[in-house]
């Protein structure tokens, strides 16, 4: 389940009539023909107007996002002249050619992240963890992760990975230490990460940084050698004089390619957290253990000790959660998040495409509705008041596919 900013533009297009889809038949670096009847017949020349943004997806038979305007139009022949110029058109390149009420393309895209920033939720699970960024929630690197000769990145994976809002990359050999993290010598701390090996090894490691030296685990060990999902299980012992230790998650050879998140590490016997700064109250769901030994066994299941609540407060550094008792097993609040941007016309997202799709139309028209105009569609003329009535229509098509619960169906505008 995922859908390209490319497939919501062109379906976008599609179902409002603002923007065409065009396969060109013939054209040049100036000119773009097609014979179809998209572009050929008895119409004004002015159904392109002048200025209209035109994007290409392909050009020269080669995926594109090279953009241009409408120059002129020529119904009879169905020529577009082309300004600026581009790499030449040939035969069934494709280009969506959008109405001249949007300056450049790039309005459609930024209306597909507003849907997808406003309107798309999902409920993602942080783990309870003393580990900064342990959830992988934060986009950025710098201040969170430092790089030892790998370099690291944060991605996003697709279903059946998508277990996070993104993951830490660890690209040859080398790792990324976490921020330091207070601790007291002698506890006893479990540490939990789920790594994802493309090629090579990963390798998890606590680091003692007062005494400068890697602190011995119990359990699954500190690395992986395969390919796929594996869930790393240990337990360490502070060692004496330790004062603040780090996470380091790393690979070993020059090709290695590991991905990492949900690494919980905190006392064994600590039952109250912080959440991230980023998470408020009201996106606050429910309080789940993960289950299972190994990562294909990964389950979440109410979090429920001698029938006690969680309790969830605030303090002025974020929301806080309270066990009733400590788990012996890594323990997640959902947060509900919003889908990210999009940043190329080949990313994806994993929201449904329905709803991508009906919260990009819904932010196309609300744009639009601010102007006071009649324009031109393929569907016809649309005065302001048409546009308007659109926009009310599109948002009961949002509001009757966005589900959040079975009794909650809050737009975020």
């Amino acid at each position: 389940m995922s859908i390209t900013r490319l497939a919501i533009r062109q379906a976008i297009a599609e179902e409002t009539g603002l923007g065409f889809l065009v396969t060109a038949t013939d054209g040049s670096t100036t000119t773009l023909i097609s014979s179809a009847a998209a572009l050929t017949g008895p119409m004004s020349s002015q159904r392109f107007g002048r200025g209209s943004p035109i994007r290409f997806s392909t050009l020269a038979g080669a995926a594109s996002t090279e953009t241009t305007f409408v120059d002129s139009y020529a119904p009879n022949t169905g020529t577009i002249t082309l300004s600026p110029a581009v790499t030449a058109v040939v035969a069934d390149d494709i280009a969506e050619i959008w109405a001249k009420d949007f300056s450049t393309v790039d309005r459609i895209d930024e209306a597909i992240d507003r849907g997808l920033q406003r309107h798309c939720l999902h409920w993602v699970p942080i783990p309870l963890t003393d580990v900064p960024d342990g959830d992988m929630g934060d986009s950025a690197i710098t201040d969170l992760w430092t790089a030892s000769v790998s370099t690291v990145t944060k991605v996003s994976m697709s279903w059946p990975g998508s277990i996070g809002q993104r993951y830490l990359r660890v690209l040859n050999a080398g790792y990324a230490a976490s921020n330091a993290i207070p601790c007291q010598a002698g506890d006893v701390w479990p540490i939990d990460a789920l790594v994802y090996v493309a090629v090579g090894t990963g390798t998890l490691t606590v680091y003692d940084d007062t005494n400068a030296a890697a602190i011995t685990l119990s359990g699954d060990g500190g690395s992986y050698t395969g390919t796929g999902w594996k869930r790393l299980s240990n337990t360490f012992t502070v060692p004496s004089g330790c004062e603040t230790l780090s996470i380091r998650l790393g690979s070993t050879g020059a090709t290695d390619d590991t991905y990492w998140t949900s690494v919980v590490a905190h006392p064994q016997d600590r039952r109250r957290f912080t959440l991230p700064a980023r998470v408020l109250r009201k996106r606050v769901g429910d309080v789940l253990v993960r289950r299972g030994e190994e990562y294909e066994d990964f389950r979440l299941e109410p979090y429920v000790t001698g029938g006690r609540e969680v309790e969830i407060g605030e303090s002025p550094v974020g929301i806080t959660v309270q066990l009733s008792s400590a788990s012996s097993d890594p323990v997640y609040v959902e947060e509900l998040r919003p889908y990210e941007a999009l940043t190329t016309d080949t990313a994806t997202t994993e929201c449904a495409d329905e709803l991508a799709i009906k919260a990009g139309i819904y932010e196309v028209y609300k744009g639009l509705a601010k102007g006071d105009r009649t324009r031109e569609t393929k569907s016809g003329y649309l005065t302001a008041s048409d546009v308007e009535e659109l926009r009310q229509d599109s948002l009961r098509d949002l509001k009757g596919i966005q589900y959040l619960s079975a009794d909650d169906r809050t737009v975020y505008r």
